[in-house]
């Protein structure tokens, strides 16, 4: 695999990363609504379980934004290395 195919592929997975973040942030979202939702309904049980899901979500999402970052660093500091920033003619 020659560097720009290496490149795309980052692009692919970096992609797929973002997706993942976006699918979390829905699930944090939902969960949050849920646990509201109990709590108006009276229904603790639901209440707790909720509660638990948005911390686990929530804690996720932290790991998927620091895997992000880490990644979109790593990618275009390989990017400028082998000179792939620059614009072919």
């Amino acid at each position: 695999m020659d560097n720009r195919e290496k490149l795309e592929k980052m692009d692919r997975a970096l992609r797929m990363m973002q997706d993942l973040r976006h699918s979390q942030v829905a699930m944090v979202e939902k969960s949050s609504k849920l646990q509201m939702d109990a709590m108006e309904f009276n229904f603790s049980e639901m209440e707790k379980n909720m509660g638990d899901l948005f911390s686990r979500y929530n804690e996720s999402l932290d790991l998927i934004d620091a895997e992000l970052e880490r990644f979109e660093i790593k990618r275009n500091q390989f990017e400028q290395k082998h000179g792939l920033d620059k614009i072919e003619e």
